[in-house]
């Protein structure tokens, strides 16, 4: 929308931290292992477990259980809440990603993961 095109107009550069992250793992993880990211994007997801986390940025799902990329379905939210199932036609993120996990993706395993 034009409302959206004005706000983008405003919008700040990514720091340049963030940028040099990037380009370091592009010119090493990347690279090593461009088979691995080529067969996920053309094969797409087979992940093994879906995780529902908590979005507090300390919360590293991949790192605790050493997991490579594709390996979670990683739906983050506050509090790693799921609420109950509602068909009541209004928008819910955590059901519906889920119903795509479970239906979709076949994931063997549904992990709500706390913490302290």
């Amino acid at each position: 929308s034009y409302q959206g095109m004005l706000r983008m107009e405003f919008a700040k550069p990514l720091p340049s931290y963030l940028v040099t992250r990037y380009h370091g793992w592009k010119a090493t993880a990347y690279k090593d292992n461009q088979g691995w990211y080529r067969r996920l994007a053309t094969e797409g997801q087979r992940p093994r477990a879906m995780v529902i986390s908590c979005c507090d940025s300390r919360v590293h799902v991949t790192s605790i259980f050493g997991a490579d990329q594709g390996e979670f379905f990683i739906h983050r939210n506050i509090a790693n809440l799921v609420p109950p199932y509602a068909p009541d036609g209004d928008h819910h993120g955590t059901s519906a990603t889920v119903e795509y996990a479970v239906t979709v993706l076949k994931v063997a395993h549904l992990i709500v993961l706390g913490h302290s």
